[in-house]
């Protein structure tokens, strides 16, 4: 919502400048910045740094300013006064107008404004000077996330708390501060994208921050940004001169502006990132907010030791790996002896083996000889058995001349017989065909027969049939001339019954009907008389409407599945629930709450379970139903279950419908009785005897109320009646009780009229008792009792009942009368109908009758005929069986003869065959002879082929081992040949001598009998005594490089060590200290793990505690609480401030999760801290510091940002700065704001 710009005329501006500090909108229309860029004088109108003409919020989301930092501070004090009498001259030119009087005032008031003005800017000098070095000054920002500005906040010295609603821009500036130092958007963990940042819609945008340098001068850092194509260009700008980025990262340093840290720099979305830091970055990030180079010497001195382990850890491989390379050179060493041992056994093996292989090249010649004589004399004896099987081929192939005739006659005899064969069969075939023929013909004739017989008993039933016929035609014709002559009668007699008929009928209807209303009279006054008499669900019906709506579900629920518990639990047979559930149609509701209702009254017959109780309390006295229903109230919804032992029950009936249920116990109750003198002092009765129930309900009940002693008194027992007369009244009771019960009793429970009292004694001193009393309504809600009106309105419907019922029996007699009547008519009647229905079936018996005798007839013409053809028909198939007889006698002459031609051939055939089988067996006999031939011949054969073999492989043997041996000679020195030919051994000696040397090469079995092998371990050997050298080498440089490491430790380490050692005391005495005044109770510590004496991989612990009693504990998800955590935390942060060179802090909403008190204690805490006065009297540290100065009257700059402030927070020395911004600012809302 946009308010219009508007410029306030007339208002004087001499209005008192108060503490706190609004951040105003500048006006668009005020003169351009000298130092602008030329590309940006047309959009961006910023105003000039010393203006102070009032200005106007525009928009949703401007935020004021107050007066008293209106002024830039640029370190020119003349400038500020020359703006200040100018102000005071355009005034006074306005206040011309008006008249004298007002003129007068106006310039006192302008003259005090003066002097103030001047004394405000003496204030900011002063102010300024005790900021440190990077505080900010001032920030500008336009077109920046949700300001369209430009906007300015001046900031101050000490607390600066930046309050407003959330998404009113808070986090605007602190993203204004990323991004205007030089920093990148992962420190606020929010969109990475600069171009997100800029206002949505704006295509310029830029940030300007002033940081104090001095004394005397600031720094200007600004920071324009254009969006061109959907990137931001930005443009650095170092007191209006465009610089580059690598000046910007030089200011950080220069300025200790450390963003980066958490510690110093929190913004809302790293709030949780400082409980996440483990001890090793919570020492780093400490280290950097005190100073960086105590994080460099840090981080360096981690690298001389890491260098250090990493060099004593190579010192140790090395020398490790020189003894093993000397352990591998002494291997390799005895390996070569052992080859050169080795190389003179083989040499002597190699002599021997060639002395071998020229003893078995002599063998071999001597075995080529004894070869070729066998040869020779094998060749001889199979030429000669060649001839011998030469003469045995001739005679077997006579044989197979002579086999090979007689086999085709014999083949000639057997197709001629084959033929027979199947002409055989032919004719069996058609001998067959024709018996059957025959056969067929022959059972026609018997069926025809057969036929002739049964056809003349058929005749003689049809005759006998026609008789019967005819004699029942005759008797029903002479039944139909004696009914003719009643017929007249009977007819008059069926007309008149039939009208006496329908008027029985319709005078029955009309008593029906009348019975019917009568008995739904009754029905209903028997309900009505029944619903008020029915107590039970009256009262239920009641109570469920009075309970919660989740209460009466679960109820219903319970109802609604009363069968399956019943049924899953075995508390009724199946077979009583089947019958139940026969009387009911559960297809509808009604049936089916009846049927649940049964069940549950089946349950209390049984003494099962009784529920809801409230069904079973039935009030006797209505006079105190509203006093019953008070006391029982509770228990009312709840469920009695008589025997305790059945635990799933139990816990079905509390786990899965979340009843209210109670329990029996083995214990009864005694009740107490009204005795006289109790009746004299106004007891009227007793609980328990104001409702009828079931034994078990009162006794149930008595276990949760005092059912037994609590009672009833009169109205006027206790009216204007003492203290004393009371507690006497009240002990009478106590007494009276304890003596029905026989036990001692200390506590009465009784009703007056609308009052209920309680009255205890002390179990300590009977002197000391409680009496009370409250007061309840005498309305009742849920208690049903028969009042006077409800008995009269019974009477009215017993009389009602009474008259219908004797109605109902006048009625039913004339139903009863009517009924026999109308039988008696009925009867009569239905002779009449009978006599004619026996008519009308008759004459239709007559037709049938007729009809039967015509068709009786006409078969029996057809038989008649029927035996005529069959005569004919028996002397046709005479004739067939006589022409196929002919047929079967010529079939049986054609097959004698060739009987007698298959005989013949079956002759011939036998001869054939045994001359053919005497030829057979003479070949056989010449096979056998010429195979043993054949036999002997093969066997000559294979012996030739044997020793051929033999010898080729003989004379293969030899050329191979004159060829060996002629390279081996070759290769021999004229000592070895001479060796060799001194040798005098056999071939037996010289392979014992080789078995010998074998066993020697056993000896070395792992080495290689290779030379190159050799040649390679020769190699190794001296490889390794140079890796050896050059390693030794190494070690006296790394011994060296370690004594350097050690130097550089002891020159870095004491110094170091001291200061850290020293700002750990410090930020302990402060913690501590910060802690017990936020809290008495509360107290904390900071300790430092070193891992060795080197300050290697260092870790600090902030530990807490919150109860004097309790241990102190490291700070922690785990361990403490988000609000503790943030106490903890800020209270941290604080602590450290004096020891850092930091110009400025910010808290983005720290105090989340922190209570009232803890929010004003931590308020106090930084007034204290902003103030050194009140520093030093409450957190100066006693300690002598040797090491570190520490910074005791600087005072802090905080930036703190929270979205509320609480009351009553003294805001002594703290700045406040509103943003009227966001959800809430209305349109001209600040037209008229005076300051």
């Amino acid at each position: 919502m946009k308010i219009p710009n508007k410029r306030k005329i007339n208002k004087p501006e001499n209005k008192l400048y108060t503490k706190k500090n609004k951040i105003i909108e500048q006006n668009k229309d005020l003169s351009n910045d000298s130092y602008e860029n030329s590309d940006l004088i047309e959009e961006l109108y910023i105003a000039q740094n010393n203006e102070n003409e009032k200005s106007k919020v525009r928009a949703t989301g401007k935020i004021k300013l107050d007066k008293e930092n209106e002024n830039h501070y640029n370190g020119n004090i003349g400038a500020n006064k020359y703006e200040t009498n100018k102000r005071i001259k355009e005034y006074n030119n306005n206040v011309n107008i008006t008249n004298n009087s007002e003129s007068k005032q106006n310039r006192i008031i302008l003259t005090s404004s003066q002097q103030k003005n001047e004394d405000t800017v003496k204030e900011n000098n002063e102010r300024l000077k005790r900021l440190k070095k990077g505080a900010i000054i001032e920030i500008t920002l336009f077109n920046w996330m949700v300001f369209s500005g430009p906007i300015k906040l001046k900031a101050n010295e000490g607390i600066n708390l930046i309050a407003a609603a959330n998404a009113s821009g808070k986090s605007s500036i602190v993203c204004a501060l990323v991004f205007g130092l030089g920093y990148n958007s992962s420190i606020l963990s929010r969109n990475k994208e600069l171009i997100n940042f800029i206002k949505k819609g704006e295509k310029k945008s830029y940030i300007e921050i002033f940081l104090k340098y001095d004394d005397t001068k600031n720094v200007c850092v600004k920071r324009i940004m254009n969006i061109n194509d959907n990137k931001v260009e930005s443009i650095w700008l170092i007191n209006n001169k465009k610089t580059n980025f690598t000046n910007i990262l030089d200011i950080q340093k220069d300025y200790n502006l450390n963003l980066d840290n958490l510690i110093t720099f929190m913004p809302q979305e790293n709030v949780s990132k400082f409980s996440r830091l483990n001890p090793e970055e919570l020492f780093e990030y400490t280290l950097l907010a005190i100073d960086s180079k105590l994080l460099k010497i840090y981080k360096n001195l981690n690298e001389i030791i890491n260098s250090k382990q990493v060099g004593e850890n190579k010192l140790a491989i090395y020398e490790h790996e020189i003894v093993e390379e000397e352990k591998l050179m002494n291997n390799l060493e005895e390996k070569k002896s052992k080859f050169d041992d080795l190389r003179q056994l083989i040499s002597i093996v190699k002599l021997y083996k060639i002395k071998k292989n020229m003893l078995i090249l002599q063998k071999k010649r001597n075995n080529l000889k004894h070869y070729k004589i066998t040869i020779d004399q094998l060749i001889k004896d199979k030429d000669k058995q060649f001839k011998v099987l030469k003469e045995y081929l001739k005679e077997l192939e006579k044989c197979h001349r002579i086999l090979n005739k007689l086999s085709l006659k014999i083949g000639h005899k057997k197709n001629e017989i084959k033929e027979s064969v199947s002409k055989y069969v032919l004719w069996n075939v058609k001998l067959e065909e024709i018996e059957k023929e025959i056969l067929s013909e022959e059972k026609i004739m018997e069926d025809t027969v057969q036929n002739m017989c049964d056809n003349a008993d058929y005749i003689k039933d049809i005759d006998k049939q026609i008789k019967k016929t005819n004699e029942e035609i005759k008797e029903i014709e002479s039944f139909f001339s004696e009914k003719e002559k009643n017929s007249k009668q009977n007819d008059i007699r069926e007309n008149e019954l039939q009208n006496e008929l329908k008027e029985l009928i319709n005078e029955n209807k009309k008593n029906i009907m009348k019975k019917y209303t009568l008995q739904s009279e009754i029905n209903i006054i028997t309900e009505k008389i029944k619903r008020a008499r029915n107590y039970e669900n009256i009262q239920e019906e009641k109570m469920l409407n009075n309970i919660d709506f989740i209460f009466r579900e679960r109820i219903i629920n319970y109802k609604r599945n009363i069968k399956n518990i019943v049924r899953t639990h075995s508390l009724i047979s199946d077979n009583f629930i089947d019958n139940l559930t026969t009387k009911y149609d559960e297809t509808k509701i009604t049936n089916q709450n009846e049927l649940n209702d049964a069940i549950i009254d089946e349950l209390s017959k049984r003494n099962i379970l009784y529920g809801p109780i409230c069904k079973y309390i039935k009030c006797t006295n209505p006079e105190f139903d509203y006093i019953l229903e008070f006391f029982l109230k509770k228990y009312f919804n709840s469920f009695l279950l008589i025997k305790k032992g059945n635990q799933e029950l139990l816990e079905s009936l509390y786990k899965n419908y979340k009843l209210s249920v109670i329990t029996m116990t083995k214990e009864t109750h005694e009740f107490c009785y009204v005795t006289n003198e109790m009746k004299k002092r106004g007891v009227k009765c007793f609980i328990y005897e104001l409702f009828d129930s079931p034994k078990v309900i009162k006794h149930g009940l008595s276990n949760f109320l005092p059912l037994n002693i609590a009672f009833v008194i009169k109205e006027d027992a206790l009216k204007n009646k003492s203290t004393d007369e009371i507690n006497e009244f009240n002990n009478f009771m106590i007494k009276e009780l304890s003596k029905q019960l026989k036990e001692e009793i200390s506590s009465l429970f009784y009703f007056c009229n609308n009052n209920v009292h309680k009255y205890k004694i002390s179990s300590y001193d009977k002197k000391i008792y409680v009496h009370t009393f409250s007061y309840i309504k005498k309305k009742c809600n849920i208690l049903y009792s028969i009042t006077s009106d409800v008995e009269r309105d019974l009477d009215n419907l017993f009389e009602k009942k009474k008259k219908y019922n004797e109605e109902l029996t006048v009625i039913e007699q004339n139903i009863q009368e009517s009924d026999k009547l109308k039988k008696m008519k009925n009867d009569e009647y239905n002779k009449i109908i009978l006599e004619k229905s026996e008519i009308n079936i008759k004459k239709k018996k007559l037709v049938l009758l007729n009809n039967e005798l015509k068709n009786l007839q006409n078969n029996l013409n057809l038989y008649l005929k029927g035996e005529h053809i069959i005569d004919q028909k028996k002397i046709s198939i005479t004739k067939n069986i006589n022409l196929l007889n002919e047929k079967k006698i010529k079939i049986c002459d054609d097959y004698f003869t060739l009987l007698k031609k298959h005989v013949k051939s079956d002759e011939d055939l036998f001869s054939h065959s045994r001359y053919f089988n005497e030829w057979k067996r003479y070949l056989s006999v010449i096979k056998n002879k010429n195979a043993d031939n054949e036999e002997k011949l093969e066997m000559i054969k294979k012996t030739i082929d044997a020793e051929m073999t033999k010898y080729t492989t003989c004379l293969n043997d030899i050329k191979e081992l004159e060829d060996i041996i002629k390279a081996q000679r070759g290769e021999l020195t004229n000592n070895e040949i001479k060796f060799i030919n001194e040798i005098n051994m056999s071939l037996d000696e010289i392979d014992k001598k080789l078995q010998e040397c074998l066993i020697q090469q056993k000896i070395y079995p792992d080495v290689e009998k290779d030379e190159e092998k050799y040649n390679l371990i020769s190699i190794q050997i001296q490889k390794h005594k140079e890796n050896i050298e050059n390693k030794k080498k190494e070690i006296e440089n790394l011994k060296r490089d370690l004594q350097n490491y050690d130097k550089q430790i002891e020159s870095i380490l004491p110094n170091w060590s001291n200061e850290i050692n020293e700002y750990i005391i410090f930020l302990n005495h402060n913690f501590q200290k910060f802690m017990n005044f936020i809290n008495p109770d509360y107290d904390g510590k900071i300790e430092l793990v070193k891992k060795n004496d080197i300050y290697e991989k260092c870790q600090l612990f902030v530990k807490v505690k919150f109860k004097q009693t309790s241990p102190f504990l490291s700070l922690s998800v785990s361990h403490q609480s988000g609000g503790e955590r943030s106490l903890s935390t800020m209270l941290y942060i604080l602590s450290i401030q004096k020891l850092t060179k930091n110009g400025f802090y910010v808290l983005d909403e720290l105090n989340q999760g922190l209570d009232q008190v803890n929010e004003k204690k931590i308020f106090e805490l930084l007034s204290c801290l902003s103030n050194p006065v009140l520093y030093e009297q409450h957190f100066l540290h006693q300690y002598h510091y040797k090491y570190i100065n520490i910074d005791y009257k600087s005072k802090p700059q905080y930036f703190i940002l929270t979205p509320q402030i609480i009351r009553n927070i003294p805001f002594k020395d703290i700045t406040v700065h509103y943003l009227f911004n966001g959800f809430g600012v209305i349109e001209d809302q600040f037209d008229n704001l005076h300051y």
